[in-house]
């Protein structure tokens, strides 16, 4: 098992200063089509806001990039596209409200290409007092689940 020391390296250093601090609520981007409808935007990052006043954006926009930032960036331009940010939308994965983050691991997706496997570090599991938050890689966009206990396969603790 060989992770990606550069998303290892990155993860610390944007969860280091939420290790601790509670969550208060989330944010994900809505795209405006040209119906005049909103659809959810998941290319985007979500954004996760705690007590510290310190927030985390965490997007899986390419391939297997993790993209971390602590600020309200983008890692790519939307260029004329109209998006809104909405609070606390995603049900499945409104549990980890109000929790406190305790660690932070990087796990190894699957991906095969024919009859070989590929080793691709694509899942992010935050600890979160018996609730593990996971946001994937769910073909170039963000995927997340909520977990009652600790997700299996391999993963390398990060913090």
């Amino acid at each position: 098992m060989t992770a990606d020391i550069a998303k290892v390296d990155a993860i610390r250093r944007c969860f280091a200063p939420l290790i601790a601090a509670r969550i208060d609520r989330y944010r994900t981007a809505e795209l405006l089509h040209d119906d005049g409808t909103w659809e959810s935007w998941p290319d985007l990052p979500i954004r996760i806001y705690t007590d510290s006043h310190l927030p985390v954006s965490v997007a899986w926009s390419k391939f297997d990039d993790l993209w971390l930032a602590n600020d309200d960036s983008l890692p790519f331009d939307v260029d004329d596209a109209r998006t809104r940010w909405i609070e606390n939308k995603i049900v499945a994965i409104n549990g980890c409200l109000g929790r406190t983050i305790r660690g932070v691991m990087l796990g190894r997706g699957e991906m095969s290409i024919e009859d070989r496997e590929i080793e691709i570090w694509t899942r992010l599991v935050i600890d979160l007092e018996y609730r593990w938050l996971e946001i994937f890689n769910a073909l170039d966009e963000n995927g997340y689940e909520l977990h009652s206990s600790k997700p299996t396969g391999e993963f390398v603790n990060c913090l």
